[in-house]
């Protein structure tokens, strides 16, 4: 009977599960939509879950020996409680992981997903080629471990959906206006993406603004952490292409540290795609069964 561990992980609207053995390889991998309620609610939601993943993957399950869960939110680690978060709050004060734990008879821990993608990126991404690495995740909002501020406002996905709503507003020649129907409220971040792909200058314009400011976040970070590496993970992160080459070129440029050639640091996509945040958690599962004495091996 293998043994296995199932990584969660919750984003804002979608939720993906995937299943690992001992290495960085998904043995098995989903993503759905998920809905918000109560407490009693959203565990429903979870074991329906965990109970596909394991009948869809085949594993027998007796097999299971831990748990991981990425969310949106801070949590308190040892109780497995949301205390807060911009998207959560309607679960704040519940405890994530006790009564899973209680029906699964296993380990289950929980954690910010911006920590569970660095535990991810760390095992099977970026930081297994460098000492030390920083991450930003770009999607909805953005986040690094800690709350970046304003900055929030300005480079995530509403905020590059504003932009482009403003240039539609301000009368600017921009296909947005058709990919949007007319209406402006309906334009998204992903519109601004394809505009650009398409050569619309208003799209690329916003997101040469955008990348300047996350160039600024990135210089910020190094000026703190003096990491080799920042990695990029997240919803927009595929769409990267349009920021890096500004970003590195802004961060560079403004980075006393690193025009002065004390440091060097790169910004640079994850590879893992979709799969970050889950690898995580399962890794932080895996640390916490080193830590009481299990390992995950084949019976």
């Amino acid at each position: 009977m293998k043994e296995f561990i199932i990584g969660i992980d919750f984003g804002k609207t979608n939720v993906r599960y995937a299943i690992c053995e001992n290495e960085p390889e998904l043995k098995y991998y989903t993503k759905e939509p998920y809905g918000r309620g109560s407490a009693a609610e959203m565990h429903q939601q979870i074991f329906a879950g965990i109970d596909k993943c394991i009948a869809e993957s085949g594993y027998d399950k007796e097999g299971l020996i831990g748990i991981g869960i990425d969310v949106p939110a801070v949590v308190d680690r040892e109780e497995g409680t949301i205390v807060w978060g911009p998207d959560w709050d309607f679960l704040a004060g519940a405890s994530l992981t006790k009564p899973i734990e209680e029906r699964y008879g296993v380990p289950v821990v929980a954690d910010v997903d911006t920590v569970m993608a660095a535990w991810g990126e760390q095992w099977a991404g970026v930081g297994k080629d460098c000492n030390r690495f920083a991450l930003l995740t770009w999607g909805t909002g953005l986040g690094a471990g800690i709350v970046i501020g304003c900055a929030d406002t300005l480079v995530c996905g509403g905020g590059i959906a504003r932009h482009g709503q403003l240039a539609v507003q301000d009368g600017k020649e921009t296909m947005l206006k058709e990919l949007c129907g007319g209406d402006i409220e309906k334009i998204t971040s992903p519109m601004v993406f394809d505009a650009a792909d398409a050569g619309d200058k208003v799209a690329i314009a916003i997101l040469d603004r955008v990348a300047v400011l996350l160039g600024r976040v990135c210089k910020n970070v190094v000026l703190t952490m003096q990491p080799e590496k920042i990695v990029i993970v997240g919803g927009l992160a595929e769409r990267s292409k349009w920021v890096l080459d500004t970003i590195n070129k802004t961060m560079k440029e403004s980075c006393w540290l690193i025009f002065k050639g004390l440091t060097n640091c790169d910004v640079v996509c994850s590879e893992l795609g979709d799969s970050a945040g889950v690898l995580g958690a399962i890794r932080k599962v895996q640390k916490v069964l080193e830590k009481i004495g299990r390992t995950n091996e084949e019976d």
